[in-house]
């Protein structure tokens, strides 16, 4: 359930602009697809894993706030969400997301932490750009109340002129390298 990338945000109350991000992750193990959209106040999104000895597919629609200093807010997302567990089994939720994007004098800086209340899952992203180096370097962990954690170090190259980034990384507790692709119009 690898998502990262900067999203743009506005002042306090209001997006700056609505986007789409989509990133497909593929490991020995294991394929991730996230696709996300925003619209105003309102972001939807899907993540599909295949984890190898199953698959989850995951839906959630949000409404954001912003909170905090209208320089630099905190967006704070919530709503429903939805899992079809196993590929056999729906159940349904609340997500919750904080994220806060700041752009820095090196490039910038983007933070997000989720819970959701499906399997007390929760997802934890630190991602710094380095402007100079025309990288990102990302730190994600993330778990649930099934016994499932993961953390992952992975580099993100935007390919020049475009929205696409190249993405290669480690999962550090499956001990194997991923490979993957980003696309981020916000």
């Amino acid at each position: 359930m690898t998502l990262a990338g900067a999203v743009a945000l506005g002042p306090a109350g209001e997006a700056r602009a609505d986007g789409m991000f989509a990133q497909l992750d593929v490991a020995p193990g294991d394929v991730t697809a996230v696709l996300s959209a925003q619209r105003g106040r309102l972001s939807y999104g899907t993540v599909y894993s295949d984890y190898g000895n199953g698959a989850d597919l995951n839906f959630q629609l949000s409404y954001a706030f912003a909170l905090g200093d209208p320089n630099a807010p905190v967006t704070l997302r919530v709503g429903p969400a939805v899992q079809y567990e196993g590929l056999k089994t729906w159940k349904a939720g609340a997500r919750i997301v904080a994220e806060h994007y700041r752009p820095t004098e090196f490039g910038n800086i983007f933070l997000l932490g989720e819970y959701s209340t499906i399997d007390n899952a929760y997802f934890a992203l630190a991602s710094v750009g380095l402007r100079d180096a025309g990288l990102a370097v990302e730190l994600t962990h993330q778990g649930d109340d099934d016994g499932f954690r993961e953390t992952a170090l992975a580099l993100s190259v935007p390919l020049e002129g475009t929205d696409v980034a190249l993405r290669a990384g480690y999962k550090f507790r499956a001990k194997e390298v991923f490979v993957g692709v980003s696309w981020n119009t916000f």
